[in-house]
């Protein structure tokens, strides 16, 4: 009875850590809550950083603009089995200058 047991026990390990491998990667980076990750592909998403401010801007036009203030963050590149964040640079600019 104890063999069947242990039989049981390392068959349905060497399963689990099969699919476990097996599993398809995270559809969002490790530690980026689902309300703050925008997916534009399966490879590719926007994780936004600045909080959500409630209400809208609103214009005195006739017809009113409803505009929400622009939100803040970094995209996400999936290359491999990781996430990567991509630096956009600011051609004019050019790497390494401030301000």
């Amino acid at each position: 009875m104890k063999a069947i047991a242990a039989s049981l026990l390392i068959l349905s390990t060497a399963l689990a850590v099969h699919f476990a491998d097996g599993a398809p990667t995270p559809d969002r980076p490790a530690g980026v809550d689902a309300g703050h990750w925008i997916p534009v592909s399966d490879k590719m998403g926007f994780v936004v950083t600045t909080p959500g401010v409630p209400g809208a801007i609103v214009t005195t036009d006739r017809q009113p603009l409803l505009l929400m203030p622009p939100a803040e963050g970094y995209f996400m590149v999936h290359t491999g089995d990781t996430w990567q964040r991509l630096v956009i640079q600011d051609p004019i600019k050019g790497p390494g200058t401030s301000g």
